[in-house]
């Protein structure tokens, strides 16, 4: 069992019995008797600045143990903190992650999108290109020939109505010449003014 620091002599209690011991050596001046109090004062002197050495290095080791475990605090708190900012980091990554993936969900729904409509398009066009012109509601579509025959026929009756003396008929004969004449000048016009925006078009 270790003794307690109260138990051991006081620097001064040492000194005390060092000098008995001398004194009584010097008293007793020869023989072994004087021989074993020298040598026991010889040791207690040994002893106590074996003492003392040890004391200076328990204070030393216990010095350094105090700052060891300032150091150990000091490295577990920051460590503490290391992962309280790895936790923090983690969570903003994933939360980042996740805005990401939000938006390049919604970036590919939209170019689906364009692209569905772009397709759309593109067939809507496709009929419209391969579509016939559309015909008003009461018309027909009559080739130009038909009708430049007809003009002739027109004419040809209304000729033949003036040496006749029929003027009636010829007048009506005339009127139609002229009215499918009209006809084919706005086909030709409408026609013409189709290839002009076409042109302007493309």
């Amino acid at each position: 069992m270790t003794e307690s620091n109260s138990a051991w002599p006081t620097a001064a209690e040492t000194a005390d019995i060092l000098r008995f011991l001398h004194r009584f050596a010097d008293l007793m001046s020869n023989g072994s008797n004087s021989d074993n109090l020298l040598r026991a004062a010889r040791m207690l002197e040994a002893h106590v600045a074996l003492l003392k050495q040890t004391n200076e290095l328990l204070q030393v080791e216990r010095s350094r143990g105090d700052s060891s475990a300032e150091i150990r605090q000091s490295l577990e708190a920051r460590i503490s903190a290391f992962e309280h900012e790895i936790v923090a980091l983690k969570s903003t990554l994933a939360e980042q992650q996740s805005r990401n993936d939000t938006i390049v969900a919604e970036m590919e729904r939209r170019q689906s999108e364009f692209l569905q409509r772009a397709e759309e398009a593109e067939a809507g066009l496709a009929v419209a290109q391969a579509a016939s012109p559309a015909i008003a509601v009461g018309s027909i579509a009559v080739p130009l020939s038909i009708l430049q025959v007809a003009k002739a026929q027109f004419e040809s009756l209304a000729a033949a109505f003036e040496k006749s003396g029929n003027i009636v008929s010829q007048v009506m004969c005339e009127a139609s010449a002229s009215s499918l004449d009209r006809a084919m000048l706005d086909a030709a016009a409408a026609s013409e003014g189709g290839e002009d925006r076409s042109q302007h078009a493309a």
